[in-house]
């Protein structure tokens, strides 16, 4: 069996670990969900509304787009296969390292990869030599921001020259802004209409910690190809605790700014305490951070209990880096703990 590529997977440890795979809020759900979940229970004997129309409605009005703009599915990676199975046999520009579901998405549909090497000396950063890589033969661009696993930020105005860019040679810029709402920088939703080319993806898995609930959402000005990608999923693709979930968490308006201070906290905490201790830690924005040390820490401090994600199956990274995602206080100073056993014995 292939192994997994992903974060969170304990279900393949015998003892419980702690789990610092996984970007999830580290606050889990907003308030209410979980009592809402509960009340419903018994409507979800009913199926879904395959269309989503409430929980689109809600999804809109909390962006200020209007609802034919969203299209709601089984989490991000979802939408994403439904891109690719749309755009199929084609070629995608694709950064690396990143998240690895839009290279496996392409392959799946019959397409061909062109990669864009992201450098180490320079904080693994995209810059304007991303421009002169959209060719005319290039038909989908897929950009993360911030970036997993670097947690690098890609500045507005570049994102617009690279969609500007897509225009001119008919390619689509498919943005993932799933951990933007952990940072403190703009979102290019407010820019979408300017750009019939740009989808943007977003998700409830990591700010509102509903990995297991599977909810995600696209957004474009272009309807027409919304509903054209809509086609190639399943018609009840979103359940119904989902989208309770979603309206709920949407509810939750003090919850992002919330998260966002408490995770800027933690993350600068954890930053200094790990740097002191020897690995050399990448600067990025998200809830997360990049690791490197002169030797595999995945294996060492699994041992002790703590599950890190392994870099190594990233393409521009090896077994010398390892994910963190930030979690509370306490966790972190188990694994801080775990971190100086490790390396000092």
């Amino acid at each position: 069996m292939e192994r997994y590529k992903h974060g969170g997977d304990i279900y393949a440890h015998r003892h419980p670990v702690l789990d610092f795979s996984a970007n999830v809020n580290p606050l889990g759900y907003p308030p209410g969900l979980k009592e809402t979940l509960i009340e419903n229970l018994d409507s979800f004997q009913r199926y879904p509304d395959a269309h989503c129309r409430g929980l689109r409605k809600a999804i809109a009005d909390h962006h200020n787009i209007t609802s034919d703009q969203v299209l709601c599915g089984n989490g991000a990676a979802d939408l994403i296969y439904r891109i690719c199975a749309y755009f199929r046999s084609t070629k995608a520009l694709i950064t690396a390292p990143t998240f690895s579901e839009y290279e496996r998405a392409v392959y799946v549909y019959g397409g061909q990869v062109s990669e864009y090497l992201l450098k180490e000396e320079n904080h693994f950063d995209v810059d304007e030599s991303i421009v002169d890589t959209i060719t005319d033969d290039i038909r989908l661009v897929f950009l993360c921001t911030p970036n997993n696993p670097t947690g690098r930020i890609i500045p507005l105005p570049l994102l617009e020259d690279i969609a500007k860019r897509c225009q001119q040679v008919r390619a689509f810029l498919v943005l993932d802004e799933c951990f933007i709402d952990f940072t403190s920088f703009e979102s290019m939703i407010s820019l979408m209409n300017r750009y019939p080319n740009l989808l943007i993806l977003r998700a409830f898995t990591k700010m509102y910690a509903m990995a297991g609930l599977r909810l995600g959402y696209m957004l474009s000005a272009n309807k027409e190809l919304l509903d054209a990608i809509a086609t190639f999923g399943a018609t009840w693709s979103v359940s119904g605790p989902a989208q309770a979930a979603g309206l709920v968490a949407l509810k939750a308006k003090d919850w992002t700014n919330k998260t966002r201070i408490y995770i800027q906290k933690e993350r600068s905490f954890m930053a200094e305490k790990l740097q002191a201790l020897g690995p050399k830690v990448f600067p990025g924005e998200a809830n997360y951070l990049l690791l490197k040390y002169n030797r595999p820490l995945y294996q060492p401090l699994l041992e002790k209990g703590i599950l890190v994600r392994d870099c190594g199956n990233y393409t521009g990274l090896s077994s010398l880096f390892v994910r963190i995602g930030i979690q509370t206080r306490e966790k972190n100073l188990k694994l801080l703990a775990a971190f100086k056993e490790a390396l000092y014995g």
